[in-house]
């Protein structure tokens, strides 16, 4: 009979390795994607409509989390959503042209939105459970294996790996490593419901609903200040800052390093300071520090402010999703899948509001989008303050 640190322990590393396996296929992708363009014969514009598909479900995927969860329990839907997952990646080369593309680009977003609303729904429940943080180190991993997703695919493609065998091998290392961890998930305990006891509030009340849009507010904000500074700044410094190709990267490996460092301080920070202050703290320290940028000017500086809004917002959407996991909702389950669709939202939304901006009034004016998203994080903290 295992002790319960024991059994903490594997439950960890089960929430881990599905984190971990969602990541990889999420780092896997990226890469391939000129590949994937060139072999449909698709254009920017034909290729933007394909990627809007995946967008599309994700957003769905984390509707029917609920349901899902409710119908299978969490440990079911995980077990089930991992090899799922990796079952639709495997099948991305098999498309030919634009309207198949998009088809299987939205099964592979479905089924992602669902297992990452699963997964974090799982981490909740651990922290439950066992009365201990582990959501921000989870989001760590995740972080982490992103990269390692990306670097390994990148790596595939400079030794010439085809895309047909590249990611259903891919696909096949994601179920391999995660099966094993897979068996330890934490079935649900006597007392636990969809949300039990130890949530923050029950549902129905005026007050509740306006905590779940503010925690949706924080998790939109910084998924949309995250995806900007992905997606941008190595942009900013190229074009507004007018730097080298090789030193604009250095943007996005300051904010990468930052957020995954962030990530695994961020649980013991959470239970030093709590969550309201860490938040506010990391938010408002990301917004300043992308708002000095763009006044400044610098390259140096501007790439030591990204690492800055990575550390700040490391930190929040871990937070967010763990207040949403608490919080329950009229319907029954709790209000996590709405701020997982929430932070998706932000995502999509706030990279095409920079484009619509950048083309306007120009890049460094265009990135006070992610500034105000910051911003709105920051002053949306107190919503993650339990109600006494």
């Amino acid at each position: 009979m295992l002790d319960e640190r024991a059994t903490f322990r594997r439950a960890s590393v089960a929430v881990g390795a599905t984190f971990a396996a969602h990541a990889f296929v999420a780092g896997t992708l990226g890469p391939w994607i000129p590949t994937i363009k060139a072999d449909n014969r698709l254009d920017a514009g034909g290729l933007g409509i394909a990627l809007a598909g995946y967008a599309i479900g994700l957003v769905i995927g984390t509707r029917l989390a609920n349901p899902a969860i409710h119908a299978l329990g969490g440990r079911t839907t995980v077990r089930i959503g991992v090899p799922a997952l990796a079952g639709a990646l495997a099948l991305v080369p098999i498309a030919d042209g634009l309207l198949p593309l998009a088809a299987l680009l939205a099964v592979l977003g479905v089924t992602s939105g669902t297992l990452d609303v699963a997964m974090n729904d799982e981490a909740v429940a651990v922290e439950r459970r066992f009365d201990r943080r582990v959501m921000s180190r989870l989001h760590g991993v995740w972080s982490v294996s992103v990269l390692v997703g990306a670097a390994a695919a990148a790596g595939g493609i400079a030794f010439g790996a085809r895309l047909e065998v590249a990611l259903p091998v891919a696909a096949a290392v994601a179920v391999a490593a995660s099966f094993g961890p897979l068996r330890w998930l934490p079935r649900p305990s006597p007392r636990s419901a969809d949300v039990d006891a130890t949530a923050d509030v029950g549902p129905g009340r005026r007050a509740d609903r306006r905590r779940v849009v503010l925690v949706c507010a924080i998790a939109a904000g910084s998924f949309l200040a995250e995806g900007t500074a992905i997606e941008w700044s190595a942009l900013l410094l190229r074009e507004g800052l007018h730097t080298a190709r090789g030193v604009a990267g250095l943007a996005v490996v300051a904010f990468s390093a930052g957020m995954a460092i962030s990530r695994f301080a961020g649980d013991r920070t959470a239970a030093r300071f709590g969550e309201e202050r860490l938040v506010r703290i990391g938010a408002g320290a990301a917004t300043v520090a992308l708002a000095s940028a763009l006044v400044v000017g610098n390259v140096a500086f501007t790439i030591g402010a990204f690492a800055i809004v990575g550390l700040g917002l490391g930190p929040v959407v871990p937070s967010a999703f763990r207040t949403g996991g608490r919080i329950a909702l009229p319907t029954g389950g709790s209000a996590l899948a709405i701020v997982v669709t929430a932070g998706y939202v932000g995502s999509i939304v706030g990279p095409l509001l920079v484009g619509v901006a950048a083309d306007a009034f120009g890049l460094r004016v265009a990135f006070a989008v992610p500034v105000a998203a910051a911003a709105i994080a920051c002053l949306g903290a107190g919503s993650l303050r339990p109600p006494r």
